[in-house]
C-alpha cells in the first residue's frame, strides 16, 4: 500500500510537494519535475506511477516529488500563459528539499523536467541552488552521487520520466555540462 500526502496551496492552483511512502526501505529520493499534474492524495497520474515504478526498482522507500513550477496543469504549455507559474512558495520548497537532501546520506536526487525546464531560467535557478548543497554533501559524505537522471534530451535537459520505460536506468547527470544551461 502506498501512503500519500500532498502540500497544496490554499487557492488550490499550486502543489508544492507530493510525498509517497512506497515501501519499508530506508532509502529516499527527491524527484524534481517540471510542474505538477493531477496527482494528489486521492489520485495517481501516469507520471507519478512511472516515478513510483522506477523508484521501486531502485529500492527507495520514500519519494518526494517537487517541481520547477508549482502550477497544477495537465499541459506544460499552460505555464507560458500563466502570470505566476512558479508560485509564491515553490522556491522555498526547492531550497528546503535541497537542504534536506544535502544532509541525508540515504537520500538521492532525481531530475527530470525535459526541455520546458528552461522557461524563465528555472533550470539555471535550480542548478545554481544545487551546487553549494552538492558541495556540502560531498564534503560530509565523500562518496555521494550528484543529481540523477534517466537520460538527456537532444537539448541536454534531463528527460521527463513519462516518456521512458519502467526499466530505465538512473545515471548521474553531468552538472558541469555548460550546454545544460542553453535556452530552449
Amino acid at each position: 500500500m502506498i501512503i500519500k500526502s500532498c502540500n497544496i496551496s490554499t487557492c488550490g492552483r499550486y502543489r508544492w510537494t507530493l510525498d509517497l511512502e512506497i515501501s519499508e526501505e530506508s532509502k529516499q529520493i527527491i524527484f524534481i519535475g517540471l510542474n505538477p499534474s493531477l496527482s494528489s492524495e486521492e489520485f495517481t497520474d501516469n507520471t507519478t506511477k512511472k516515478i513510483i515504478n522506477i523508484s521501486k526498482k531502485y529500492s527507495y522507500g520514500k519519494v518526494k516529488i517537487i517541481n520547477l513550477f508549482g502550477l497544477i496543469s495537465t499541459s506544460p504549455k499552460s505555464l507560458f500563459s500563466d502570470n505566476n507559474p512558479i508560485g509564491d512558495f515553490n522556491n522555498h520548497v526547492i531550497n528546503e528539499s535541497l537542504k534536506y537532501w544535502s544532509n541525508e546520506k540515504n537520500c538521492n536526487l532525481w531530475i527530470g523536467w525535459g526541455n520546458y525546464g528552461t522557461y524563465l531560467g528555472r533550470n539555471k535557478f535550480f542548478f545554481n541552488k544545487l551546487k553549494p548543497y552538492l558541495q556540502y554533501k560531498i564534503n560530509i559524505f565523500k562518496k555521494t552521487l550528484g543529481p540523477l537522471c534517466i537520460k538527456k534530451t537532444k537539448k541536454l535537459n534531463p528527460i521527463h520520466p513519462l516518456y521512458c520505460s519502467n526499466n530505465s536506468i538512473l545515471t548521474e547527470y553531468d552538472l558541469y555540462d555548460c550546454k545544460s544551461y542553453d535556452s530552449q
